[in-house]
């Protein structure tokens, strides 16, 4: 029989964090529920002999696929392929799990059957260790399954739904096919929009779980990184452009889809009108980016226009990345 769940694990280059990742799943409990696929994604450090250590002392939990690079889109792919586990999640090599938390999660798990289950996280400061936790607030209906419709365009609620908190039935996305961009940044937007079109159930679960390291300079999240990857940043938007224009889903999800996309829109407008220090460059593909888009989806380019008026002021004004988080409360 299969495991309950499997954990893919993305690892390149990550010994100096992987062994923390890995303890946390190390535990004998897990022995029967749980598949923890590390996948190597040609790392060229001690990635690899770090994971085989573990597949030798737990060799029950752990399974090292070891592969060429091709991004972390490749891996989490290659997680999809590999799983056995009745449920799927993503956690990066360089962040870990609360083992109570993934054991309460794992007993949940084997009483439920919805295609998405959500759970909490924290972040953890990279340089303090100070851990802030994002426990879901009181509005959001806990601990019983619900339509994925009836949640899917409530934003405050949806929001939520995370790469660090989101766990999906494996034979979801199997049976649609879902398939994530390989070598670029930025796919674990594009993994959760086309994850969470196909569901028709949901449950929220208040057990927080992932432990979400941040405050790293070369994380590919911070500004100065997704300028210099706006090419991965616009890839994904166009994939998942290309697939609104070849999918047919109910009209709540089709809504729900449309808004993923134009949030996304909003983030590369950022990145590109206020992110950029250089910003005669950053107009000058915002205005080439706008063309297309207008060209291309005008839709999209007319749901968005106001957004584009607003980060064109902001670009004028001199506002940068810090400004933007302080006048969004962030």
């Amino acid at each position: 029989m299969g495991k309950l769940l499997t954990i893919a694990v993305p690892s390149y280059n990550v010994e100096a964090y992987l062994d923390r990742g890995l303890s946390s799943y190390a535990d004998h409990r897990f022995d029967e529920v749980l598949e923890v696929l590390i996948v190597n994604d040609g790392s060229t450090d001690s990635t690899a002999a770090i994971a085989q250590s573990y597949v030798e002392a737990f060799p029950l939990i752990f399974t090292l696929v070891s592969k060429e690079n091709g991004g972390h889109g490749s891996a989490v792919n290659a997680g999809v392929s590999r799983a056995s586990g009745k449920y799927f999640r993503v956690i990066d090599g360089d962040d870990w799990v609360d083992t109570e938390g993934l054991a309460k999660l794992l007993t949940s798990l084997s009483r439920v059957d919805a295609d998405l289950v959500v759970d909490e996280m924290s972040r953890v400061d990279m340089q303090s260790g100070e851990k802030t936790p994002f426990p879901f607030p009181e509005y959001v209906k806990t601990n019983r399954i619900v339509d994925f419709t009836d949640v899917c365009n409530v934003q405050d609620t949806e929001s939520y739904i995370d790469i660090h908190t989101l766990t999906v039935r494996t034979s979801l996305l199997r049976e649609n096919e879902v398939r994530i961009s390989e070598g670029i940044f930025y796919v674990d937007y594009e993994f959760i929009v086309k994850s969470t079109c196909f569901a028709s159930s949901v449950m929220f679960l208040p057990v927080n779980v992932y432990q979400y390291l941040v405050g790293n300079a070369g994380q590919s999240m911070a500004a100065a990184n997704m300028v210099k990857r706006f090419k991965h940043h616009e890839a994904v938007l166009r994939e998942l452009l290309r697939f609104e224009e070849e999918s047919v889903f109910e009209r709540d999800i089709s809504a729900y889809l449309e808004t993923k996309i134009d949030l996304l829109i909003n983030t590369h407008l950022n990145i590109l009108l206020i992110f950029d220090e250089d910003r005669k460059r950053g107009m000058r593909r915002a205005k080439e980016f706008r063309s297309w888009l207008k060209s291309n989806h005008p839709s999209h380019a007319a749901k968005t226009r106001s957004r584009y008026l607003q980060a064109s002021a902001l670009h004028y004004l001199g506002f940068d990345e810090k400004r933007l988080n302080k006048i969004m409360g962030r």
